[in-house]
């Protein structure tokens, strides 16, 4: 039987569906061992919870390598009253909030970079959000920054342009911010660059065609001005962006 360990109890990693070598490969997937030793530091400090065992319901594959794993967490409270435990774990992201300045315009309004795109999910086959990306294995939270940016908008920005404003706000006390702590494990580095371009140039990324399409990707890129840019989308990332900027930079 394959076990974990968290705080002072042995739990078994128990499914219905996958072998134990299959098992053992979850322990490995990066957000599962870190939820695991997050999990277990938590327990040690505070023993609050009886814990029966951890069910691998679903696994998602991308390039033969773990992507997206379902579980319930089995636990209760000492006083027998069962905790929320099901997640679904992706492991975290990052999003750009990319300022355009107009060089040759200084009085011109600030603009941003919006992606419209297929979100299934919502579903919307047009989704108006800031340029993200999942991060890899490296933990390279900047570099991943610059990646996508180059990925999704076809600008060239490097990571030491990027400012992190999850680690401005929050240093190392958390990962980055949750949109949804109730039921996923997903944290998302928000980062910002200032990034100065001829007006002409600026106009030309209206309505450009970007994205990785031989994987998928079907985005048409979005500029609003960045004064008014909340009333353009519902996307959580924008809106925690625009709320952290306008917070550490009030004068920008």
């Amino acid at each position: 039987m394959t076990t974990v360990r968290i705080g002072q109890q042995t739990v078994p990693l128990v499914s219905d569906h996958y072998d134990q070598a299959t098992l053992q490969k979850v322990q490995q997937f990066g957000p599962f061992a870190t939820w695991l030793h997050a999990f277990d530091k938590e327990q040690q400090a505070s023993n609050e919870f009886n814990i029966e065992a951890v069910d691998i319901q679903s696994i998602d594959y991308f390039a033969g390598n773990i992507g997206f794993i379902k579980f319930k967490a089995k636990v209760a409270f000492h006083n027998g009253k069962p905790a929320p435990g099901i997640v679904f774990m992706r492991g975290g992201a990052v999003s750009m909030l990319i300022v355009l300045v107009n060089k040759d315009d200084p009085a011109d309004d600030d603009k941003i970079i919006l992606t419209l795109q297929p979100r299934l999910a919502v579903p919307s086959f047009n989704f108006p959000e800031l340029p993200a990306g999942m991060l890899d294995a490296s933990g390279d939270f900047a570099g991943a920054a610059s990646r996508e940016i180059q990925e999704e908008t076809g600008l060239t920005v490097q990571a030491s342009e990027l400012i992190d404003l999850t680690a401005k706000a929050y240093g190392d006390q958390w990962r980055g911010a949750y949109p949804s702590a109730g039921g996923s494990d997903e944290f998302l580095r928000l980062f910002v660059c200032r990034k100065e371009m001829a007006g002409t140039e600026i106009a030309s990324l209206q309505g450009k065609l970007t994205g990785l399409r031989d994987e998928g990707e079907q985005i048409t890129l979005k500029i609003v001005p960045l004064k008014d840019a909340w009333q353009h989308s519902p996307d959580m990332k924008l809106l925690s962006s625009l709320f952290l900027y306008n917070a550490l930079y009030p004068k920008q």
